[in-house]
């Protein structure tokens, strides 16, 4: 094909997908598992090889041999949506931040108040479009981190899975630091387009980055745990291979203390079973007659009664009411995790902290002493001096 076709509107694209969707539903759903016969795909067409020779010269399939798959545009758009995609794009965020400089820069340089005005629309959807991806990029991981350790029979390529995941965990963070970054050293470009619209979605991005890197922590910890899991099961594998050897040449006995050990143990699955009573679900006894009936006659042939009970009193209006009370507490572990993942100094941050609550200075003030309290090995004091309502205060930031 010499020229390549392609769409020419979203009516078109939309119509196209619409009509093909039996086919491209059953060539996704088996998009890892077989190569998609051409003739097969034919059948899925309603036999117009028209139809599907369409699809392949707008470039929604690519023809390989005898064989159909969708084209990795496609195919990525789809996991994208329907969020399936067990791919983790680093690379992704990076050309966010990459644009973003650039079109922090044009509006800087540029005069035209309509341009510059569209510099800074594609500032705020690249900063949107960096902390969703960033979030993404986490849900992916824990997912893919999960799989690797509960899916992968091979030890050798599940530790190495996880290990490249954890490197991945460190190059989101890094990303994370890096836009924020951005973000504090751009003061003329925030300054100069200083409207509600770009503050919230900067309030929004902090607030994604701050939930990625807790999770990113929780994370590292279970990775690390998985490692050392893995570790130890195939110690124990060894350990295993070695008794069989030795058991097939016999010297199980005279090589190991294995006959001492299981002398000296008393597991329990040598002792006697156990009885033990078994009680149906109350779930069962309402919906299942048969089983009802079964225990009448039982309690009958064992000349068992039944005794009365008294019943208890309806409820109320006011007992089904929804009672909530709410509890205005700061939980400090996570406001002193979100205080290390800024830049700013300690004071300034419990200020600019969104609390869910409206909090009063002395709230503010408490919360300042009780941190520096319980951290004071990870604080970083300048011996200089601010003020705020009143009340002076050291600077101190994290180290």
């Amino acid at each position: 094909m010499d020229v390549l076709t392609h769409f020419r509107s979203i009516e078109e694209l939309t119509k196209t997908l619409s009509r093909e969707q039996r086919l491209l539903s059953e060539m996704f759903e088996k998009r890892k598992l077989m190569k998609f016969p051409s003739g097969l795909a034919i059948d899925l067409v309603g036999g117009n090889e028209q139809r599907l020779r369409k699809l392949v010269d707008y470039g929604v399939l690519v023809e390989s041999g005898n064989a159909v798959e969708i084209e990795s545009d496609y195919l990525n758009f789809f996991e994208e949506v329907l969020n399936v995609n067990e791919e983790i794009s680093v690379l992704s965020v990076q050309e966010c931040i990459n644009t973003l400089k650039e079109n922090i820069g044009y509006f800087l340089q540029e005069t035209n108040p309509n341009r510059k005005a569209g510099y800074q629309d594609s500032v705020r959807q690249l900063l949107k479009k960096a902390g969703f991806r960033t979030l993404k990029n986490v849900v992916d991981l824990k997912r893919n981190m999960d799989n690797a350790y509960k899916q992968e029979p091979n030890y050798v390529i599940k530790k190495k899975k996880l290990q490249n995941l954890d490197e991945k965990s460190h190059s989101i963070r890094a990303m994370i630091r890096e836009c924020e970054k951005l973000m504090d050293n751009e003061h003329a470009f925030f300054i100069m387009a200083n409207d509600p619209h770009m503050a919230k979605t900067c309030s929004d991005v902090k607030h994604d980055f701050v939930e990625a890197y807790h999770a990113l922590m929780e994370i590292d910890r279970q990775i690390i745990s998985y490692i050392n899991q893995i570790d130890r099961q195939n110690q124990l594998y060894k350990k295993i291979r070695k008794l069989k050897y030795l058991q097939d040449l016999l010297l199980i006995k005279t090589d190991t203390n294995l006959v001492h050990v299981l002398e000296e143990r008393n597991p329990l699955w040598m002792e006697s079973r156990q009885y033990n009573k078994i009680r149906l679900s109350l779930e069962m006894l309402r919906e299942n007659e048969q089983a009802v009936k079964l225990l009448k006659r039982i309690a009958e042939r064992n000349g068992m009664q039944k005794t009365a009970r008294t019943e208890a009193e309806p409820l109320t209006e006011d007992d089904l009411k929804e009672h909530i009370q709410r509890l205005e507490e700061v939980d400090s572990t996570e406001v002193w995790n979100a205080f290390l993942a800024s830049g700013h100094n300690l004071f300034e941050f419990i200020l600019r902290y969104d609390y869910k609550a409206k909090r009063s200075i002395e709230d503010y003030a408490a919360l300042f002493c009780q941190l520096v309290i319980l951290h004071p090995d990870e604080c970083r004091t300048t011996g200089e001096y601010a003020i705020y309502q009143d009340i002076e205060y050291p600077i101190i930031y994290a180290k």
